[in-house]
């Protein structure tokens, strides 16, 4: 990876990071990641954030009308202002995502466990993977026996959750109101965007995998990276 030319530039500061984060530090965590990040990214559409004095959103090259990760490209793409790193699906896919969308975090808990123990009754999803995003909340991410539509991975999912009791506590597919944590499923459409294990969010907390068990006690502070 090209080393930063401002390596000690602090690119953002929050409760977090009181002292700020700088390049070096992005850097040096993508560095570290590098391989998780190209694997996860094989084949697929990308979107970065840069930060800069907004956080810019990049989803086209120089020459291509998307973004796509590879050893050769990497170093010159990933950079210390690339906060964060989102992937996007493709037409067919055998993984959906599960967005529960809410700014209460004790609440994003409890809906994650609930969508979680709804998914786990159907053997179609052959592996059920918690995310912290990095934010407020969390992602179910699912990996489906087959291949499917993406469009068909998002009716499936929507047919699953509205058949269930979940639907007498949130919200599916619609806008968030009144502090009621959103089933978002709409990141299940081709291009949609997701946001990779072990990227930044854009405030500087790593998203990572979080054990079913581990939720009620799990902290943000736990994804704050060196």
């Amino acid at each position: 990876m090209s080393f930063p030319q401002h390596p000690q530039q602090i690119i953002l500061k929050n409760n977090f990071y009181p002292r700020g984060l700088s390049e070096i530090n992005v850097w040096n965590h993508y560095q570290y990641y590098k391989k998780s990040i190209l694997e996860q990214s094989k084949n697929r559409d990308i979107m970065i954030f840069i930060k800069a004095d907004s956080v810019l959103v990049k989803r086209k090259g120089k020459t291509t009308q998307f973004i796509r990760l590879n050893n050769q490209n990497y170093d010159n793409i990933i950079t210390g202002r690339t906060i964060s790193i989102h992937s996007t699906m493709k037409k067919s896919e055998n993984i959906g995502v599960v967005d529960i969308d809410t700014d209460d975090f004790n609440k994003a808990k409890e809906a994650t466990k609930d969508c979680y123990d709804v998914l786990k009754r159907f053997p179609i999803f052959t592996n059920l993977q918690i995310r912290f995003t990095g934010k407020t909340s969390f992602h179910i991410f699912c990996t489906i026996s087959k291949s499917m539509n993406i469009d068909s991975i998002r009716l499936l999912l929507s047919k699953i959750f509205k058949s269930s009791n979940i639907i007498e506590k949130y919200s599916i597919d619609k806008s968030r109101k009144n502090n009621i944590p959103n089933i978002d499923l709409f990141r299940n459409t081709y291009r949609g965007g997701f946001i990779m294990l072990n990227s930044l969010s854009t405030i500087g907390l790593q998203c990572i995998s979080i054990g079913y068990n581990e939720l009620n006690n799990f902290k943000k502070e736990r994804s704050i990276i060196s």
